[in-house]
């Protein structure tokens, strides 16, 4: 543990060089003296953080005594900038190993797994946006971000029913947003979060803080180039991908409309993109709070525009659309703070040979595969279901898939992302046996909650439908159109939240080609058992055919990435143990 700690406060002290040297000298003093003097210094604000009583921590550091005092220039270390960086520390900053220490702890217990939460850091109050969280905590956070966002979810959702119900606008706005959505999720979205946060967890824990701003600004501006092409290229080629690939069952005019909305929505995947580098950053840093803030933030700008439509005649369904563009810039403003307080360091800088870049790369390119994959499963159901003999069934599955990607959500993606920065850190130490046990951890947390939340959704399904829906033009039959689409959901929910975490924990493994190869492994089986549905199925009732596919190739998928996990990890620990006993 001593060596540990000793590594621990070694990588702290790896961020003050560049304070130390800018800030605590004015005068010709020797590079030696000032490495000692920034040493000194850092252990004595360590020490006042960690080992004050309970009044001095919740005291500012200026208010702290005794002050350092530079030899050289005999001004107080506090009145200095040195406070500005040592405002950090005001926070309760815990080392990862006390951390880890919270999550073998006491804490609540659900179906015999324990959760260490610490209520007392979850409060909001000063150091909030700098605070560490342990995984657990971290997943809280999100779930309620999450659930914020989907209840607010519900609000935009009801609120577009009774406008626009399940005739043709609404189902060229869904249309016209699977475009859009693919292209943010290809690159922009958890394919590059995934291989962000790896590296630059592993440049973190070199100490080199300088080159891990600059790999953050680097993938930034490659990001904002590549993304900008691709909103050009997007809307010369939308007419014919509307036409002849995503809706060619639906009429001329609605497909028009399509169009026209799809190009609008293009520029939502620049500013998600954006703010994805951000998120990724504050992740990255285990810093979780205004991240989940900006999940709970983004359907307040689709209320703002669907409440425009609602009050401005003749906006109708563009008030939805534009309402999209103002989310997302949302989503970003609401996280400058805490990557401002983070000491971000932004850099014009644009080399496409810089090694953390092609580390970044070598990981993206397979999961932006992996994601494409998934996406092409996406608009072949949509293809699919354009030629259903119920033209609602686009507008149903929709309404079905949103109810169905609640717990997926809570459960999944809370969990996977809050485990990530932690389990790319425990590889990068090489402790796989930690690493072992927490991925044992998250994967029976998400089965556990995911069957719960299966039984409990598929036996309210028809009611909740009713309370949140059944309003204005979304009648009877759209109700029990979209309760049939959810049952097929559902029977596939623990398969799609263990599949998800399962996933995650390969990218902690920088192990981007697995999941790319289950992913073309579940899109085959999909295709499958979508055409022998299809066939067997007949009239409405041949909705069933997209949502059971999904169930189905989720399930196999998830339990085909339990057994390659569960055998590389055994791989690493014997590897790992064989090295100590050579040694």
């Amino acid at each position: 543990m001593a060596g540990r700690r000793g590594g621990w406060e070694a990588a702290r002290r790896s961020e003050w060089p560049e304070t130390g040297r800018e800030y605590f000298f004015e005068g010709a003093v020797s590079a030696g003296a000032q490495d000692w003097y920034n040493l000194l210094c850092t252990l004595e604000l360590r020490r006042r953080a960690c080992h004050t009583t309970t009044v001095e921590k919740e005291a500012p550091i200026s208010q702290r005594a005794p002050h350092l005092v530079d030899p050289t220039t005999g001004i107080a270390v506090s009145e200095t900038r040195v406070a500005t960086e040592a405002a950090r520390l005001e926070a309760p900053l815990e080392t990862p190993d006390e951390l880890e220490e919270q999550e073998t702890g006491s804490g609540w217990s659900l179906l015999g797994l324990r959760l260490p939460i610490s209520l007392a850091r979850l409060r909001p109050g000063r150091g909030a946006t700098l605070r560490r969280f342990s995984v657990v905590e971290a997943a809280l956070l999100l779930m309620l971000g999450i659930l914020a966002s989907k209840g607010l979810g519900v609000v935009r959702q009801a609120l577009f029913n009774a406008l626009f119900g399940t005739g043709p606008e609404a189902n060229a706005y869904y249309a016209a947003y699977r475009l859009p959505d693919t292209l943010f999720n290809l690159v922009a979205g958890g394919a590059l979060t995934q291989a962000f946060i790896p590296v630059f967890v592993a440049y973190q824990r070199r100490g080199d803080q300088r080159e891990a701003w600059y790999l953050a600004s680097l993938v930034f501006n490659v990001l904002l180039v590549a993304l900008t092409i691709l909103l050009l290229l997007g809307c010369l080629l939308t007419p014919a991908f509307v036409v002849h690939i995503l809706v060619p069952g639906y009429p001329p005019a609605v497909q028009e409309l399509t169009i026209r909305l799809t190009r609008i929505m293009l520029i939502q995947p620049l500013l998600l993109g954006l703010g994805t580098i951000v998120t990724a950053i504050l992740s990255s840093r285990e810093q979780f709070l205004l991240p989940a803030l900006a999940t709970a933030i983004y359907n307040v700008g689709l209320i703002a525009g669907l409440l425009v439509a609602l009050v401005v005649p003749g906006v109708g369904i563009y008030g939805p659309t534009l309402g999209v563009l103002l989310a997302a810039a949302l989503q970003i403003v609401v996280q400058l703070p805490a990557l401002w307080q983070q000491g971000v360091r932004y850099v014009f800088a644009w080399n496409l040979r810089y090694p953390g870049l092609r580390e970044v790369m070598a990981l993206f390119i397979p999961s932006m595969l992996a994601v494409a994959v998934a996406y092409v499963s996406s608009i072949l159901e949509t293809t699919v279901t354009s030629f259903l003999p119920d033209l609602a069934s686009l507008a149903a599955l929709h309404n079905a898939y949103m109810l169905f990607y609640l717990p997926v959500s809570l459960i999944a993606q809370a969990i996977g992302q809050a485990a990530l920065p932690r389990m790319a850190r425990l590889e990068l130490e090489g402790r796989y046996g930690r690493l072992r046990r927490l991925f044992g951890q998250v994967i029976g947390s998400s089965l556990a909650l995911s069957v719960l939340s299966a039984l409990a959704l598929g036996g309210l399904g028809l009611f909740v439908i009713d309370l949140l829906f059944r309003h204005g033009a979304f009648d009877d039959h759209s109700a029990w159109l979209t309760n049939l689409a959810l049952f097929g959901y559902v029977v596939g929910l623990p398969g799609v939240c263990v599949g998800d975490v399962v996933a995650r924990s390969f990218y902690a493994l920088k192990d981007a080609r697995t999941p790319l190869l289950t992913n073309v492994f579940a899109l085959l089986t999909r295709v499958a058992l979508m055409v022998g549905l299809f066939v067997w199925l007949s009239g409405e009732q041949q909705i069933l055919a997209v949502s059971l596919s999904l169930s189905g190739s989720a399930s196999a998928e998830a339990l085909l990435l339990c057994l390659v996990l569960w055998w590389r990890l055994r791989q690493r620990e014997q590897r790992g143990q064989a090295q100590e006993l050579a040694r």
